[in-house]
């Protein structure tokens, strides 16, 4: 038939309905489709094919990603999620989508289409029913033991920890590698279709709890932890199965899970395979880097693809923001989702695109939430635009990763190895220098990003840099086909980085990219200070306390380890001097936390001391990949110095 709708007809696809839309064949959207002829129309022009079919009918592309979409149709969409997620069968929305299936995923939601309309709706029931067809989690993994982890770390072993105290910790974090690698288990291998868990063709390392798969950006971080143990071949394993993921999938997802294959996370692909290439012997580095950079040109060009919604140019200069390609609830947070949403499929995609960014969530992401006198009081999730703002760490991160691609094209180009440890500005970066086509492109990258990046970030008004939001009157819609652009001078009329609270990545991206002036170094170590971000136990994320978990008081292992490198390679000595002020702060907390709890946190209060995070929409979780890491990486770094403080039991 035809509906009227944005000033003409339109045509609508007739379906045949076996049953109410509400609880029956086809996907809600909403929880009032029936009030609404017009919202049930938008459900039939939206929804996916029947998840059957849809699994039934994937027999297109390689064996990896048939696999992936017959078992997208349980795991990321249809009425079996659905009505598990809304029932809340689990306290932890995330358990279901990670339980492996015990037979193929056509034969399950064959079975489910057949259970009575009542028993969908009965919590006892569906819990009956995921436990006779489902696997716990974590059931298609299996330990690993990696070589090495019998001995004491490197870092140990070379004598650059100088306080036993210290020397009893990073022993400890060494040998809980263990306890945190995994690979998949032959019965899932047999059948990868079965599990909502990504292809791995080398072993990973969790980060812990609940997290049963590798995450991106924590990679880059635990493969520094893994190489201050030693453990080159299980940190070069790790980068592999990401640039496995860019060839399967085109981009890294932001976890090893199928669900996660509409977002990525910070792209930090390149600084990971530049770390673990010095680690390397000369012949293993001939081998390896040439295919590593190649992979590597592929997830630039996804990143910098108009097409994905990740790139807004102001004036000529293409810059890059967090995007989701995606308008339904995550899977692994459905129910929250639904909540917090309330059927605007704008808001679940902007939420997705907050957790890109990997600080999911904060009031970072809001207009008003974020202001420094009343964000506290006015912060919504429901009123996130990721989406609409050019983060300061995002382009640091890619100006950092097109420095060195054009470093790394240079070195598979002339059969050398690139330089160890590349810090430099726009102004050090000089295209003609490069005799590789290639890699004159990617300077030509960097120096446009890292001119812009000055203009742009850099608030010489506050001494610090900031993040770039779109004009409030211009909205980047993320899914146009073509990227927006913007004039220099309406962006910097429009704005009001004057009335935001400063965060934890306006201090330390930069300079770890080498995006500063020495004396832009000074002012922002002068404002780290003043502003308040700087606590007993830490760096603050944000100075506003919101309940969410990348907010007042938590500090992250990430941000903290950012920070430190940034201040230590770009801030002169008195950088040096207060990364090893926040080095001290931060080993000091996360071993006085291990002492009296037994535990390494995925974050710390950073006003309390020795205390872990809280907050977030999940139970605070212990392990941990990255936390373990960075501990590792600064024991390694500032052992000599470092000392561990006096803990009462």
């Amino acid at each position: 038939g035809e509906v009227e709708g944005e000033g003409k007809a339109q045509k609508v696809k007739k379906l045949q309905v076996r049953r109410s839309i509400v609880g029956g064949d086809f996907f809600p959207l909403t929880t009032s489709l029936h009030k609404s002829k017009a919202l049930l129309i938008t459900v039939y022009l939206m929804s996916p094919p029947h998840p059957v079919e849809a699994a039934a009918q994937a027999k297109q592309g390689t064996p990896a990603m048939r696999a992936i979409q017959r078992a997208s149709a349980v795991y990321c969409r249809g009425p079996l999620l659905d009505a598990v997620q809304r029932a809340r069968i689990f306290d932890d929305a995330k358990h279901f989508v990670d339980m492996p299936m015990r037979s193929d995923p056509e034969d399950i939601l064959s079975a489910f289409d057949k259970l009575p309309h009542q028993d969908k709706a009965d919590k006892d029931r569906l819990r009956a029913f995921v436990d006779e067809h489902f696997f716990p989690p974590g059931n298609e993994l299996v330990i690993f033991m990696p070589a090495g982890c019998v001995a004491d770390p490197k870092c140990v072993k070379e004598g650059r920890v100088k306080d036993p105290q210290l020397r009893e910790l990073a022993a400890a974090l060494h040998h809980l590698w263990p306890t945190l690698c995994r690979k998949t288990a032959p019965s899932m291998e047999a059948a990868p279709h079965r599990s909502s868990k990504l292809p791995r063709a080398y072993p990973v390392v969790l980060p812990g709890g609940r997290f049963r798969e590798t995450y991106y950006w924590d990679s880059f971080w635990i493969c520094q932890g893994l190489l201050a143990s030693g453990l080159v071949d299980v940190a070069q394993g790790l980068v592999q199965n990401l640039l496995d993921d860019v060839e399967l999938c085109g981009f890294v997802p932001n976890g090893g899970r199928i669900y996660y294959l509409n977002r990525s996370q910070p792209p930090l692909l390149t600084a990971s395979v530049g770390i673990v290439e010095k680690g390397l012997t000369d012949e293993q580095s001939k081998k390896w880097l040439p295919k590593a950079v190649a992979t590597l040109k592929k997830e630039h060009a996804f990143w910098m693809d108009e097409s994905k919604g990740r790139v807004v140019y102001v004036g000529d200069v293409p810059l890059n923001r967090f995007n989701a390609d995606t308008d339904m609830p995550r899977p692994e947070s459905y129910w929250q989702d639904l909540e917090t949403g309330e059927g605007d499929q704008d808001i679940y995609r902007e939420i997705a695109a907050a957790a890109e960014s990997g600080w999911d969530f904060s009031s970072r992401w809001t207009r008003q939430g974020g202001r420094l006198k009343t964000g506290s009081e006015v912060y919504k999730l429901s009123e996130c635009e990721a989406t609409q703002i050019l983060p300061v760490d995002l382009n640091a991160v890619m100006f950092d990763a097109e420095v060195k691609l054009a470093a790394m094209c240079e070195a598979v180009a002339t059969g050398t190895r690139p330089p160890t440890d590349i810090v430099e500005g726009p102004a050090d970066i000089h295209p003609d220098q490069f005799t590789d086509p290639d890699a004159k492109y990617y300077a030509e990258c960097a120096k446009r990003r890292g001119e812009a990046f000055q203009r742009l970030f850099w608030r010489p008004e506050l001494k610090r840099w900031a993040d770039v939001w779109v004009p409030e009157n211009t909205k980047a819609s993320p899914s146009a086909p073509t990227a927006l652009r913007l004039s220099e001078q309406a962006v910097l009329e429009a704005d009001d980085a004057h009335n935001r609270a400063p965060t934890g990545a306006d201090f330390g991206v930069a300079m770890w990219a080498g995006l500063c002036s020495e004396e832009q170094a000074q002012q922002a170590i002068e404002t780290l200070f003043e502003c308040g971000l700087m606590g007993p136990g830490g760096m603050c994320t944000t100075m506003i306390e919101t309940g969410e978990q990348w907010d007042l008081p938590n500090g992250w292992p990430p941000l903290q380890a950012l920070v430190i490198e940034g201040l230590r390679r770009s801030g002169g000595e008195p950088g040096k001097a207060v990364a090893l002020d926040l080095a001290q702060r931060w080993v000091g907390t996360c071993y006085a936390a291990w002492r009296t709890t037994g535990f390494m946190h995925e974050k710390y209060c950073t006003t309390t001391f020795g205390e872990g995070g809280a907050g977030g929409e999940y139970e605070p979780q212990v392990g941990f990949g990255w936390s373990n890491a960075v501990v590792l990486e600064l024991l390694a770094e500032y052992g000599d110095v470092l000392v561990a403080p006096s803990v009462e039991n």
